[in-house]
């Protein structure tokens, strides 16, 4: 067990050191058109690509992406509740609680830790969070909702796509899904370096309230995945990938959102890095948990 869990968490974790050791070196790396290349293009045929040709069948999928849902929601109530009682800004600790690093971290690990049915669910997850993030999160952040913002995301559109596939059991062609899948492909990697870059720009300025929300980040998603798992009494890969998924540090898009908006940014900032070191920890227990679901 111990040597299935180390070969699951050291590409992560290397490959993210990579990204670090990268920026240390201030070697040339440019993370707004990595981001943009990401979120536009690499990220959707990633979706697009995996759903489409998902062999589980269509209610495991629609079961994982209720569960995500369902998480958010918790993740939302229980993060405002936190911060309100330990009187923390909202701006800049609801975010970071809501929105885990499902994208860089969390589908590297679903792959390694359950292969291609384990980035099929992954991916059914990492659909409902990364919309709710690029629609809700900026609306935390500035205090406005934009619907037009919301309609500009190809996440959207990629994943339509795909469940029309998927849901009609229409056979995808090879020359499509040989260009997404190897556009695709490019994600994981991209994410984990671009995560390692990240970490090592930013820096930890008020310590306490990123230590406590990192806290609250990594218990209630923890507990919250746990208690999906016990509720709805699931099993092998769709228990691990929830609780993998839900157990996860706060995505590095919190802090470009708070960035972006002006609001806390650095508090944010401290989030992710203290979250993150935490959960490269408490990584191999976590692995450990998920396997023997």
């Amino acid at each position: 067990m111990l040597a299935e869990v180390f070969s699951i968490i050291a590409p992560v974790f290397l490959i993210a050191a990579l990204g670090f050791v990268w920026a240390r070196m201030e070697q040339p790396f440019d993370t707004m058109l990595v981001t943009v290349l990401l979120t536009n293009v690499t990220s959707p045929c990633l979706i697009f690509s995996r759903v489409a040709s998902l062999t589980e069948p269509v209610s495991t999928f629609a079961t994982i992406a209720g569960l995500a849902a369902l998480s958010i929601v918790i993740f939302a109530i229980t993060g405002y509740a936190a911060a309100r009682m330990l009187k923390l800004p909202l701006t800049a600790s609801v975010g970071p609680i809501m929105f885990p690093n499902n994208g860089n971290m969390g589908l590297a690990l679903c792959l390694f830790a359950f292969g291609d049915v384990g980035i099929g669910l992954g991916i059914g997850f990492f659909i409902v969070a990364a919309t709710s993030q690029f629609t809700l999160a900026p609306w935390i952040a500035s205090g406005r909702f934009s619907l037009r913002q919301m309609l500009k995301s190809p996440v959207i559109y990629a994943s339509a796509a795909s469940l029309l596939f998927l849901g009609g059991g229409i056979p995808l062609p090879d020359w499509l899904y040989n260009t997404t899948k190897l556009l695709g492909d490019i994600s994981i990697p991209m994410m984990l370096i671009t995560l390692g870059v990240s970490l090592a720009r930013l820096k930890v300025v008020s310590l306490r309230n990123s230590m406590i929300v990192s806290l609250l980040r990594l218990g209630i998603g923890f507990t919250t995945g746990a208690g999906l798992i016990w509720a709805f009494s699931l099993t092998g890969a769709v228990a691990g990938v929830v609780i993998i998924m839900c157990s996860m540090p706060p995505a590095v898009f919190n802090y470009l959102f708070a960035a972006r908006y002006g609001d806390h940014a650095e508090e944010v900032a401290g989030t992710v890095i203290l979250s993150t070191a935490i959960s490269f920890a408490t990584m191999p227990l976590l692995m450990t948990y998920a396997l023997r679901l």
